[in-house]
């Protein structure tokens, strides 16, 4: 259930961006699918070039939103929701990758503009340090 309103959040934005900008918005990415969780940990990689080892990443575009969905698995204080695992999530081009870091259970967002970038960009989400991190990863365009 989580994933699919994470997955409505993403298309729900894109809607609204399309509605403001003459040029129309497109669902463009999930990892590991729109329906699913995946693990993201040391060693994983969607194999298309990513900056990191440890990383996923998407095709080449104009992106607007990159947003991730990270459970509690495999734990994570009661209390405050914070993992033993922590990731970065954002973007990157041919010159840098930026992003924000998080420990959070939890969905997040962030737009290019937020991270001072902007124009042809991947995705990405980095396993950063600690244990694996489950997560849903949607991006649009």
């Amino acid at each position: 259930m989580k994933r699919l309103a994470l997955l409505f959040s993403v298309i729900a934005a894109a809607a609204a961006i399309g509605l403001g900008q003459p040029s129309s918005a497109s669902a463009g990415w999930c990892w590991p699918s729109c329906s699913g969780y995946g693990m993201l940990g040391a060693g994983t990689s969607t194999g298309n070039g990513c900056w990191y080892y440890s990383e996923v990443c998407s095709g080449w575009g104009y992106w607007y939103l990159n947003g991730v969905a990270k459970t509690c698995y495999p734990g994570c204080d009661p209390y405050n929701g914070v993992t033993s695992g922590r990731i970065l999530y954002g973007y990157e081009n041919r010159d840098r990758i930026r992003g924000n870091f998080t420990s959070f259970a939890g969905k997040r967002y962030v737009q290019p503009g937020e991270l001072g970038m902007g124009g042809y960009l991947r995705a990405q989400v980095s396993w950063w340090s600690g244990t694996a991190s489950q997560i849903n990863v949607g991006v649009t365009g």
